[in-house]
């Protein structure tokens, strides 16, 4: 079957559906009425659940309502992922529940966690983001989405779409209770993550609330081809299926219950009439247009035209509570991000952060209310916190300091983007979206700020109603770079990989292996104890020897699993047996520094808090760095905190763990925790465990107890960009030499100001006290000689 084939479904033939084609969407469907025209999903048909609830359920009871169906159907429940897609590094937020699983799950190569599974899973999408608010609930920038994943093997087959469908009628029909004669199934198509399959998107009262894709098809060198796993993926959308259920209003009504009036009060905006705001919502999926470049105020007209009323009245009512839902869908988005550890930033998953954090800042302007973003965010925190996720309220500090910061970073960005609007216009005389996008990409300036300054100037300007959806779409996922890959990588299939003794025992310095090929001037042997480069961490050097000759070995790369060693010299002939020396010094202090790092992030997290995680790191023989995210500068107390932590495990001589680990496994036992150190890209990891201390997924070479690191100091702190903070350290004899050298300079200033060691900061405050007085007495006596 290919993408574009009808998908017949034996089950809705049997039941008496036939196959339509919607005169309206052109899409195809499937439906029990013999009479019926369209596919029934809103704008084809408009929203007839509102006000016609079929039960009065909270979202909690209709999560736990899935979750424990799909349990009575052989699922097994698993809890959710975080928001920050940490395993992913071609992704910065779960926008699926799918993405929990891709790549390697879905690729088969790693089990899943269960099979057959269900979940539901926090997903945030920014691509709709200016929708948010306007069609009344249908688009979120987050939503749970239920799902129930089944992932069929060669080895194993668990069931495909006949049962994905018969699962979904039963639910819809029995637990739900829709009759089945109001459910149709559009098909369509799904692409997401590298992966394809065809789907059918159940609509029930002119609303989808589920998807099921069939997933089967992977993207190979631009074009899809089948996939040896077939996998389940279906979404079911809690926020619909609880609106659809209860018929409010609105989807917010549904999602926030007293949430909303709270809000409401809070902002000063009036709610409108209960039957008014019906019958807006029942005709608000014609915002769906929006998508077509149409201008949210004429379509605003239509809908008045619809209701038989005044579009001066309907625009005095509407705009201001499309805010008030816009603050309630983003405050949320908001808490869940930073409770989830983002720290917003200009780059990645912060960017996105940062975009939700200033776009809702935007808004609180334009309903000219001072009310702290921060405080909108706790309400969300605390709420949240007691319906499930009580993670949001262990957090609230934390994200009420952030929030707080990036609304006073706001405030002098909008102090200072007056003038970088105005270099712009009379440079260019006009204003174009390029300019309204880098303005905001580039300098935070709001697209309303840069239009308001542009037509004081004289200059018309026209910012798209989707603007915030343009800057999301550009910045939801990391762009694709084609991978530098080596002339010589399809040589290596020639040799056997090699036996990495470096792993074996880090503390193997001398070693004997066969020479068995040369590759692009590199040598490879059958084993090696030189570790490649790799994990910021440079490689081992140090000596080849044999029979007639030796040769140093300047560097080690490994690719495929084959270990290539860089001399400065000639290589010995294939054959040769040869005897290998690592430097012990360079080794050792490799070995020491790179388990510092984990000592010290480990520190820092329980300093700073779990938002913490490496950015960047570069380990040195005598000075390493770590890059840790981090949204304000680190204090003297603090840092002076960590160090006492990072020197206590390395007092206590914890043990240091290296062993394999299937990636299923180990992120079941550990949590995403692992990824701390940065995603790796394998099914099968390596785990480094700092017993009772800390856990990181790492190909590095370690110490095998914190003992053996030494003394750790760090000598500094700098904030290297938005967000991000480098601790500079050194750790063992380099720190204990450094160490001694500045006490050697203490000592010196000591005498040259004629004191102890321990009385230098209280003289030499005095000695800087008594210059400043010498100079004020010097320009005193200098005016009065004038």
């Amino acid at each position: 079957m290919g993408l574009g084939d009808p998908i017949e479904i034996q089950f809705l033939i049997e039941k008496g559906y036939t196959r339509k084609k919607c005169p309206k969407c052109g899409e195809y469907f499937w439906t029990l009425d013999p009479d019926k025209e369209s596919c029934g999903e809103a704008p084809c048909e408009p929203y007839s659940f509102i006000g016609k609830g079929l039960a009065d359920k909270s979202l909690e009871e209709v999560r736990e309502d899935f979750l424990s169906f799909m349990e009575s159907k052989g699922h097994t429940r698993i809890g959710r992922y975080p928001v920050i897609a940490r395993w992913r590094d071609d992704l910065f937020l779960t926008s699926a529940s799918i993405v929990d699983f891709q790549p390697f799950i879905t690729a088969g190569l790693v089990p899943p966690p269960a099979n057959p599974l269900t979940i539901s899973q926090p997903c945030i999408r920014l691509k709709d983001v200016d929708k948010v608010g306007p069609t009344m609930g249908r688009h979120l920038t987050i939503f749970e989405m239920m799902a129930h994943h089944a992932f069929n093997t060669k080895e194993k087959f668990i069931y495909w779409k006949e049962r994905t469908v018969e699962l979904f009628h039963e639910y819809a029909t029995r637990v739900l209770g829709i009759p089945e004669e109001e459910i149709t199934y559009k098909e369509g198509i799904w692409e997401g993550g590298g992966n394809a399959g065809p789907d059918l998107e159940p609509i029930a009262r002119g609303l989808e609330i589920a998807t099921l894709v069939f997933m089967e098809y992977k993207e190979e060198n631009g074009k899809y081809v089948p996939m040896d796993t077939k996998v389940v993926d279906t979404g079911y959308g809690l926020e619909r299926i609880t609106w659809l259920l209860r018929g409010d209003a609105t989807g917010f009504h549904a999602v926030y219950g007293s949430l909303v009036d709270e809000f409401l009060s809070e902002l000063g905006v009036e709610s409108v009439e209960e039957n008014l705001l019906r019958k807006y919502s029942e005709v608000s999926s014609i915002l769906r247009e929006l998508e077509k470049g149409r201008k949210v105020e004429a379509l605003r007209g239509r809908i008045a035209e619809i209701l038989g009323v005044e579009y001066c009245y309907l625009n005095s009512k509407i705009p201001p509570l499309e805010k008030v839902f816009a603050l309630l869908d983003h405050t949320k988005t908001i808490a869940f991000m930073l409770a989830d550890g983002l720290v917003p930033s200009n780059v990645n998953e912060g960017y996105l952060g940062r975009l939700l954090i200033r776009r809702s800042l935007k808004i609180l302007k334009l309903l000219g209310v001072e009310v702290p973003l921060s405080e909108l965010v706790a309400k969300q925190a605390s709420f949240w916190s007691r319906k499930g996720f009580p993670e949001l309220g262990e957090a609230l500090d934390r994200i009420v300091e952030i929030v707080n910061l990036e609304e006073d970073r706001y405030e002098e960005i909008i102090r200072k983007g007056e003038k970088s609007v105005k270099d712009i216009v009379k440079a260019k005389k006009k204003l174009e979206l390029d300019d309204l996008i880098t303005l905001y990409d580039s300098h935070g300036v709001p697209p309303e700020l840069a239009q308001s300054v542009a037509e004081k100037l004289g200059v018309e300007v026209e910012v798209p109603d989707n603007f915030y959806e343009l800057i999301a779409e550009r910045h939801e996922s990391k762009k694709p770079e084609a991978p530098k890959l080596p002339p010589f990588l399809d040589a290596l299939d020639n040799f056997p990989p090699t036996r990495l003794l470096y792993y074996q025992d880090p503390y193997r310095l001398e070693f004997d292996a066969v020479v068995v090929g040369h590759v692009d001037g590199m040598l490879l042997l059958d084993a090696t104890a030189f570790y490649p480069e790799g994990g910021g961490q440079p490689s081992d050097i140090g000596y080849l020897y044999w029979s007639d000759g030796k040769a140093k070995v300047i560097g080690a790369e490994k690719y495929k699993g084959r270990v290539l060693h860089k001399l400065e010299g000639p290589l010995p002939p294939v054959g040769k047996r040869v005897r290998g020396k690592v430097d012990e010094e360079s080794r050792l202090a490799r070995m020491r520094h790179h388990t510092a790092t984990h000592v010290i992030l480990e520190a820092a997290r329980r300093v700073l808090g779990p938002h913490v995680w490496q950015w960047g790191a570069q380990k040195g023989d005598e000075e390493s760095r770590l890059d840790i995210t981090h949204y304000k500068t680190i204090s003297p107390e603090e840092l002076r905190k960590i160090e006492l932590l990072a020197n206590e495990a390395v007092m206590r001589n914890i043990p240091v763990k290296t062993f394999w680990l299937l990636r299923t496994d180990a992120e079941k036992r550990y949590g995403f925790i692992l990824y701390q150190g940065g995603v790796v890209p394998d099914p099968v990891l390596r785990i480094v465990e700092i017993e009772g201390y800390n856990v990181q997924a790492c190909g590095g070479t370690h110490v095998t107890k914190t003992g053996d690191i030494g003394i750790i100091k760090i000598w500094r702190t700098r904030k290297i960009q938005d967000g991000v903070v480098r601790l500079e350290f050194s750790a063992g004899m380099p720190a204990v030499r450094r160490l001694l050298d500045t006490y050697s300079k203490l000592k010196d200033i000591a005498q040259v100001l004629g004191v102890g060691e321990e009385e230098v900061s209280e003289a030499f405050r005095s000695c800087i006290d008594e210059l400043k007085e010498l100079r004020r007495e010097v320009r005193k006596h200098a005016k009065v000689s004038e």
